[in-house]
């Protein structure tokens, strides 16, 4: 067997592995194999037969029969659901499922639960054997933005657009626009999806329309597969349209940001900055001259004013005269009072 052929049966078993509920009554060989399927592998019904037998000789697995047909899953009382997690993997789990929790939409964040109780048992067990097991009570993890509570999302819509971009069919949505709040039915082309943050949002065309738009989950009334193809534009590449500015809300063309920056926040730039170009110049009056190549958008406008006290925007002058209205809005609604 290649190397490549081993890895794809590698991965599959994994995942099959992973699939096996851990309590009675089990699922069937053709629920397995219809959630293989899915997951976007390519095999028969006698492949995951072959593979149940031979993982039963390697796992702890059982197989019950019922009314003829067989149903597999883990032993009872099986402690973990895959074997095979390291102190590392345990302990970052353990550090991370905080900021994760604020960050992911439930139904993301419950998918991720097997693997975190599974990392708490692996320190609570290493506890008084592995010292390195402590570091989990003395690290800490915390958000530099407002945590903002994840909306509520169907936890069927994820697997139902899992299902269409692996099968690379068109989905039918009911779904509500923030921009007038009125409830309509699309025919959707998926292409991707990317998690913004606490959003998650599908990416897509609309019926015959060639224009990528965005469409968060959580607005979603009702979204269901179509047996339709799907019209995938040729040259579209999800990794391309995210580096190239789409998720900023904007136009998300790149600008040159030319700005005067205060001296605190010229430090932070310095640790963080904003682009891999990005120069800062010592000025006369002790601030600094920040250059650099940025996408122009909603989420630059939001960093902007955010420290509107450490910096004044020089260029582009469309940009300087959009943070002053939204500056000048601003202070009009303190001095109403």
């Amino acid at each position: 067997m290649s190397a490549a052929a081993s890895n794809k049966t590698l991965s599959r078993q994994w995942e099959l592995l992973d699939i096996l509920p851990t309590r009675q009554p089990g699922i069937s060989v053709t629920d397995l194999y219809q959630k293989l399927l899915d997951l976007g592998f390519t095999m028969t019904r006698r492949t995951v037969e072959r593979d149940l037998e031979a993982l039963s000789n390697a796992f702890p697995l059982m197989c019950d029969l019922e009314d003829g047909v067989q149903h597999w899953r883990w032993i009872d009382n099986k402690k973990n659901a895959l074997p095979g997690m390291t102190v590392a993997e345990a302990m970052m789990l353990e550090i991370v499922q905080g900021t994760l929790k604020t960050m992911l939409p439930a139904a993301l964040f419950e998918s991720l639960d097997r693997r975190f109780t599974q990392a708490k048992r692996k320190i609570h067990t290493l506890a008084e054997s592995n010292s390195n097991t402590l570091l989990a009570d003395k690290i800490a993890v915390v958000s530099p933005a407002l945590p903002l509570t994840p909306p509520t999302i169907n936890s069927v819509f994820y697997e139902t657009v899992q299902q269409a971009l692996t099968g690379a069919k068109q989905l039918i949505a009911l779904y509500t626009p923030m921009h007038d709040q009125q409830q309509k039915t699309y025919t959707l082309n998926p292409l991707g999806l990317v998690q913004r943050g606490h959003i998650s949002y599908l990416v897509a065309t609309v019926a015959d329309y060639t224009d990528i738009l965005l469409f968060a989950l959580h607005r979603f009334a009702d979204l269901q597969l179509s047996a339709s193809k799907a019209k995938i534009p040729a040259d579209f590449v999800l990794a391309d349209y995210v580096t190239q500015g789409a998720m900023q809300f904007g136009s998300s063309k790149a600008i040159t940001l030319d700005a005067r920056v205060a001296p605190y926040l010229s430090r932070i730039l310095t640790e963080a900055p904003i682009a891999a170009d990005m120069t800062l110049t010592l000025m006369p009056d002790g601030w600094y001259q920040l250059t650099a190549t940025v996408f122009d958008g909603w989420q630059l406008q939001w960093w902007i004013l955010s420290h509107s006290r450490a910096i004044e925007v020089l260029a582009p002058a469309e940009l300087r005269q959009e943070i002053i209205e939204k500056l000048t809005e601003a202070a009009g609604l303190y001095s109403k009072g």
